[in-house]
């Protein structure tokens, strides 16, 4: 038997993770670094139909609404406040919230190579039924590269520290074009599609049913059952593996220092277990976040 262990993989630098939320937040810290001030303020809402982190959901995932706080310096510098609030009916609840200090940053004039750097420290109920809840904190990096505006490849790492059981790596490799369907007022303004592909890779810990053979050496062993024998023991191990397969399609609407997006994701996971009955649970499945956001 080969069972893998229930590990939590969005939420990548404050993209929800950041995963989620990050499409939101890399439109926002790109407008925002245009503007002739030294610090601004984000401050949104978003809906998401199921929370999920690096492809993968929990078997008890719920939709979750997720009020954002972001104060964002022309530096580059940026701290971010996420809470999270599970829409489960009746028990609905507040389940905590993640902070998030991190730099953004370009390596050329015309911004078109770049990266942030973040931390993410997880204050989620312990019992909580979203996949964050066995995080306690996420060091995280990207790399993007845009050049003239024709596709943008992004690479990003994280190292997740668990409250219990091992840490994991999780990598991502992305590509998107944002295209300009609508134009308002100025260039920012208006109606923007960005479809995305993203393939999510990371470690995984499984437990293994592992047979010992060992020799009866014993007379009374050896009446009893001659010859050899089998032991069952179940061995953990750490393997790197591709996690899932991601699609989407974001819509955003730019009205000056408003954004309203709507994004729908399909998402093909691999090597994922139902450990209700231990079998195969790589089934495709459909999400979508939707939500608004002001910058001042």
């Amino acid at each position: 038997m080969y069972r893998p262990r229930l590990i939590a993989i969005p939420l990548i630098l404050l993209f929800l993770s950041f995963r989620a939320y990050g499409q939101q937040v890399k439109a926002d810290t790109s407008v925002n670094k245009q503007a002739p001030k030294t610090l601004f303020v984000n401050a949104g809402l978003q809906y998401l139909s199921q929370l999920t982190y690096a492809g993968r959901r929990a078997a008890s995932s719920v939709p979750v609404l997720l009020p954002t706080f972001t104060l964002i310096s022309t530096k580059g510098f940026f701290v971010a406040g996420i809470g999270y609030f599970d829409l489960n009916g009746s028990k609905s609840a507040a389940e905590g919230l993640s902070i998030t200090p991190g730099y953004v940053f370009s390596f050329d004039k015309k911004k078109e190579f770049g990266g942030v750097i973040s931390a993410t420290k997880y204050f989620i109920t312990n019992n909580s039924p979203i996949i964050l809840s066995s995080f306690d904190a996420t060091i995280d990096g990207q790399l993007h590269y845009n050049p003239d505006n024709i596709v943008k490849l992004t690479v990003d790492g994280s190292y997740r520290f668990s409250k219990s059981g091992p840490n994991d790596v999780i990598n991502d490799a992305e590509l998107s074009k944002e295209i300009q369907v609508t134009k308002n007022g100025n260039n920012k303004d208006g109606l923007k599609v960005t479809p995305t592909v993203t393939l999510y890779s990371g470690t995984q810990s499984f437990y293994k049913t592992v047979d010992s053979t060992l020799s009866n050496s014993s007379v009374l062993k050896n009446i009893l059952s001659p010859g050899q024998t089998t032991t069952t023991q179940s061995k953990q191990v750490t393997q790197y593996t591709i996690l899932a397969l991601s699609g989407s399609l974001q819509l955003a609407y730019v009205i000056k220092s408003w954004q309203i997006n709507f994004t729908p994701y399909l998402i093909q996971p691999y090597h994922q277990v139902n450990y209700a009955n231990n079998t195969p649970q790589n089934g495709s499945y459909f999400l979508f976040t939707t939500g608004v956001s002001v910058t001042f």
